[in-house]
């Protein structure tokens, strides 16, 4: 989809720019061509962007999130970082390596985390030296009781909390670190000579940003954003979170439900469940580019990519740019699913 321009990329540049940022993130990460890939399929030529290589706490996506969500932590005096996700958040082992790379402590509350194997994130978040509140519920209410009263014991013993799931900036920050990388790869790309993308990523912050990103600067690209689990049980607020983006960045132009594209056909047995798309999906990236992903997040989008090819939605005309976002650390929960004997 091509917009009317609404941006320089240096306008665009330098309303980021006025953020406060700190450097967290190992950028810019590469954009590699899959040709084995592209080749066992018959049909777009397919590139992908390693931003599972941006270095802190295991990488991935949500650690360009992160520059601009502890730069605003900081701005407001805070010397304790809250979270409270799922046990398998890569989100909150982002939160804590940035929080600890700041000097934070760092208190996670893991929603239905009682009695989970202490491997994958939560054993990464063990090793950042989290203070881990793990429960055994997921009910919306109890959660948001539970971190209502760790924040008043947070400032009553005379520290002073970011509590990420009540500030706006931790999730409109994906939606800011993706428009930034959306300069990152419009730069890129002229070394592979393309412009008309065809961008598949799983839905989100980062997700909004590319959208938002594509429509500011009048780019001739098509974003889809993948569900992986119903909106009941995961809701990611991928218009939410960019408008707030543009409202912190004083952007005049914002988001519509229909300039947003996310399918749900490739969610599988549900959230942090995988099926056998899935799985044929993680194998053919690892067989045929010696490149991993995982089952919960990015094996689900490349199987989009893949059935989108077989159903001719996607033809060897098209240029396919796949956002391998990380989250590599829960892959090993998984193996009982994915291994052969």
């Amino acid at each position: 989809m091509v917009h009317a321009i609404m941006m320089t990329p240096n306008e665009l540049r330098a309303s980021i720019d006025r953020l406060p940022r700190v450097s967290l993130a190992a950028v810019p990460t590469p954009i590699q061509e899959a040709p084995n890939l592209t080749k066992e399929l018959g049909g777009p030529r397919i590139l992908i962007k390693r931003d599972d290589l941006t270095g802190l706490g295991f990488g991935g996506n949500k650690v360009r999130h992160m520059e601009f969500c502890m730069a605003h932590a900081i701005s407001k005096g805070a010397d304790v970082s809250i979270n409270a996700n799922l046990w398998v958040s890569n989100n909150s082992r982002i939160i804590g390596a940035a929080s600890k790379k700041m000097g934070m402590h760092f208190i996670c509350v893991v929603v239905g985390g009682k009695d989970k194997p202490m491997q994958g994130n939560l054993l990464l978040l063990d090793l950042l030296g989290t203070e881990l509140h793990l429960l055994d519920t997921t009910d919306e209410e109890e959660v948001t009781g539970y971190v209502t009263a760790l924040t008043e014991k947070v400032i009553a013993g005379g520290n002073s909390p970011y509590v990420h799931p009540s500030e706006l900036m931790s999730r409109a920050s994906g939606s800011i670190g993706y428009l930034d990388a959306t300069l990152e790869i419009v730069h890129q790309l002229k070394d592979f000579h393309v412009e008309a993308l065809k961008i598949y990523i799983v839905s989100g912050a980062s997700h909004g940003g590319l959208v938002l990103g594509a429509k500011v600067l009048g780019l001739p690209w098509d974003v889809t954003g993948v569900l992986v689990a119903p909106p009941s049980i995961y809701f990611a607020d991928t218009i939410g979170w960019t408008n707030g983006a543009a409202e912190f960045l004083g952007l005049t132009t914002s988001l519509e439900p229909e300039e947003v594209v996310q399918i749900d056909d490739y969610i599988g047995p549900g959230y942090a469940e995988i099926g056998p798309d899935c799985v044929e999906a993680m194998r053919m990236m690892a067989e045929l580019e010696g490149i991993i992903l995982e089952p919960i997040y990015t094996g689900k989008a490349l199987a989009a990519v893949i059935d989108h090819t077989r159903k001719g939605i996607l033809t060897d005309k098209d240029t396919v740019l796949f956002m391998h976002t990380g989250g590599l650390p829960e892959l090993f929960n998984y193996a009982d699913i994915l291994k052969r004997i």
